[in-house]
């Protein structure tokens, strides 16, 4: 937790308890990081980062609903991002928390009445355990949809295998999936189905401006969607990037963990297997030529993927890749920066899938139901 009180008035004794409880806290003292954070509220109620302070102690005491409240009067002081962001997520996880504890679930997404054709999931993939994996969870999740998956198992690039896989597939919609994903939305396939019929291309995160082939450093308020890693058996850690929706259209570059389409978009856009001859860049090229050329492109939060990995980008391939989009897009991108920020991201770590579910429906106000099931 790294959000200073940002006092105008600069008060000594707001500050030093500020400090003490901020210290309390990361030393796991949470009662004491709590008491310090109140009597800092006491004198200077109008901190929304002193609310957030006694709002994350709250949690980790297991607090969920004063931990809440508390979340929520910090969002109500109007505070800066990234702290905003923070707030938001941090209501959105306790309100989940207490969600589960009065037996509720997540209502689901169903089919569309009519059928949407055929999905064909493109994976590559060397390692024979992941990709037996990631198969595995996309049968499960597309059982009720007509559906194949192909297999390319000596890509010379992701580009290359893509095209491959293009040309193979007979799906009106195409995935293109890293092979150490899965997906925790429980109604994957209603929700791709639902989401596809209104947008050409979408993926789970990305920007609504490009600047960079590395789309976190267009920065907020230009970044949206989430991706889970795993945190231990059954919990994510979930990289949050916006609260303002689980669909956000106008999307100009998409991080390629997983992507969707319609078949149209991939043969006309296609990947640059010549200038991306590796594994990075493809994404952006292909994501943001679709959006050049008027293809409605979105970034879809509530898919809820999960990716086993994270990317490097110091690696010598990454900035290899880099470096060639930023010869091939430079005039389409005037704000080009050739060492793009590193913003300050929102993380929050669910306990399980189900918890992940209803901090969705929590932060963007869809509806919950109970079931018996769940009590």
């Amino acid at each position: 937790m790294q959000v200073p009180p940002n006092s105008s008035a600069g008060a000594n004794e707001v500050d030093a308890l500020y400090a003490d409880a901020l210290a309390a806290w990361q030393a796991g003292r949470f009662e004491a990081a709590l008491r310090l954070a109140r009597a800092a509220i006491a004198l200077e109620p109008r901190l929304p980062a002193l609310h957030y302070l006694a709002a994350s102690a709250l949690l980790e005491l297991d607090k969920a609903d004063a931990a809440a409240g508390a979340y929520e009067a910090a969002v109500s002081l109007d505070p800066p991002y990234p702290l905003a962001l923070h707030c938001a997520a941090g209501a959105a996880l306790a309100r989940a928390r207490g969600d589960i504890k009065n037996g509720a679930a997540p209502l689901l997404e169903v089919p569309q009445s009519r059928s949407a054709g055929k999905v064909s999931v493109i994976v590559c993939s060397i390692d024979a355990n992941k990709f037996a994996r990631v198969s595995a969870a996309y049968a499960r999740l597309l059982e009720a949809i007509d559906h194949e998956i192909i297999a390319i198992h000596d890509a010379r690039s992701l580009a290359e295998g893509y095209n491959r896989g293009i040309r193979r597939s007979r799906g009106e919609i195409l995935i293109f999936s890293h092979d150490d994903v899965d997906i925790v939305s429980p109604d994957f396939g209603a929700r791709l189905l639902h989401r596809v019929a209104t947008q050409d291309l979408i993926g789970v995160a990305g920007t609504s401006r490009a600047t960079h082939v590395a789309w976190p450093g267009a920065g907020w308020p230009h970044l949206h969607g989430q991706i889970g890693m795993p945190a231990s058996a059954d919990g994510f850690i979930v990289t949050l990037y916006d609260a303002r929706g689980p669909t956000i259209p106008g999307a100009q570059a998409l991080d390629g963990a997983f992507l969707a389409c319609r078949r149209e978009v991939a043969e006309e856009i296609g990947f640059d297997q010549t200038t991306f001859d590796g594994w990075h860049g493809y994404d952006f090229d292909f994501s943001f030529r679709a959006h050049l050329s008027g293809y409605r492109c979105a970034i879809c939060a509530d898919l809820l993927v999960v990716h086993g990995s994270r990317g490097n980008y110091d690696s010598p391939e990454w900035v290899r890749c880099a470096e060639r989009a930023g010869a091939k897009f430079r005039d389409r991108l005037p704000e080009w920066n050739s060492a793009p920020a590193q913003p300050e991201l929102c993380s929050v770590e669910v306990r399980s899938g189900l918890e992940w579910q209803l901090f969705n429906a929590r932060l963007y106000g869809t509806p919950r139901i109970e079931t018996e099931q769940a009590r």
